[in-house]
């Protein structure tokens, strides 16, 4: 496959992945920044085009959320994630630049902050000032963590298991750091109460 053809198959993956809801693209991001390593494929066109790609297919899925309120709203009361879509509306009111950026860095944490701002009918320009810089900062880490798993194997294949390996170690490990700090945080709140 050529280099056009491959960084705009990336950067469709990455647009519709980030549109469509629970879609896991870091992966996709590392495994590409991996074969990147061992071709002729340019390492920063690949986190550019990441970056790009990502904040347009959030700012998507936050118009296809305003769009669709009035049908998203019975759809989301019935599942799981209704909880989750909760604690990001009140994340959002407490914090809406930090709970976009958490948001995008945490595996799953992204549609349930994007659905409470669609529902919410936030500000698209504001959302996208958020999303610019969250977006920027999870290219920026996928891209390097499929740099580094191409650099300790040398060959791409592997490159590419290792490299999907650390994003998912990474991602799983921001979400547990996340996690506690939030209990901690709410321990310390009940404390005082």
């Amino acid at each position: 496959m050529n280099q056009v053809r491959a960084h705009l198959l990336l950067a469709l993956a990455v647009t519709v992945g980030s549109a469509l809801p629970f879609v896991p693209t870091g992966e996709i991001v590392s495994g590409a920044a991996a074969v990147a390593s061992h071709s002729e494929l340019n390492i920063v066109l690949i986190f550019l085009i990441t970056w790009i790609c990502s904040t347009i297919g959030d700012t998507l899925m936050l118009i296809e959320a305003r769009l669709g309120a009035h049908k998203l709203r019975p759809w989301i009361a019935r599942r799981k994630i209704s909880g989750r879509v909760d604690q990001a509306q009140e994340a959002l009111t407490r914090n809406w630049f930090n709970a976009v950026i958490i948001g995008r860095l945490i595996p799953g944490g992204r549609t349930p902050v994007i659905l409470a701002l669609g529902l919410s009918r936030f500000s698209v320009r504001r959302f996208m000032i958020a999303d610019v810089v969250a977006c920027a900062l999870w290219a920026g880490i996928y891209s390097t963590l499929g740099s580094l798993g191409a650099r300790v194997a040398n060959h791409p294949v592997w490159g590419l298991v290792i490299a999907i390996v650390f994003a998912t170690s990474v991602g799983l490990l921001v979400q547990k750091i996340h996690s506690a700090v939030v209990n901690r945080r709410e321990r310390q709140v009940a404390s005082k109460s």
